[in-house]
């Protein structure tokens, strides 16, 4: 028989949690590398701060910096994707695009009026 067990599934207060944890550190965690503010040490501190924060409530086990990252991840790209089924949806009928869950639709909320994608600074806009 195998050692590997299988890891407890994520609660939806634990997923609450963490994007709301995620929010309150957003400018540092996903800012530019720019001087004693923002370093890569620091980054990795507010990750484990997270973590521990997750870890403490004691629900789950432990979950580790990179599961705690990878699942907000997971979490940002099933908001994307079910707004943008949501805003287009596909053509042909078939069933209502999924709803958004609470843990979604609060980073929808985090990133709403903020651009998604950047343009080159001076570049042409191809238009026309």
């Amino acid at each position: 028989m195998d050692d590997k067990t299988r890891k407890v599934n994520w609660t939806k207060e634990e997923e609450v949690l963490l994007v709301e944890e995620v929010s309150n550190r957003e400018g540092i965690l996903f800012g530019k590398l720019d001087g004693c503010q923002r370093t890569g040490q620091r980054k990795i501190k507010l990750w484990e701060e997270i973590s521990s924060i997750l870890n403490s409530r004691g629900t789950s086990g432990n979950r580790s910096i990179g599961k705690v990252k990878k699942k907000y991840q997971y979490i940002m790209q099933k908001a994307k994707a079910k707004r943008s089924s949501a805003v287009r949806p596909p053509t042909g009928g078939g069933p209502r695009p999924a709803s958004t869950t609470l843990p979604e639709q609060l980073v929808l909320d985090n990133m709403e009026g903020r651009p998604n994608l950047c343009g080159i600074e001076g570049g042409i806009d191809a238009e026309g």
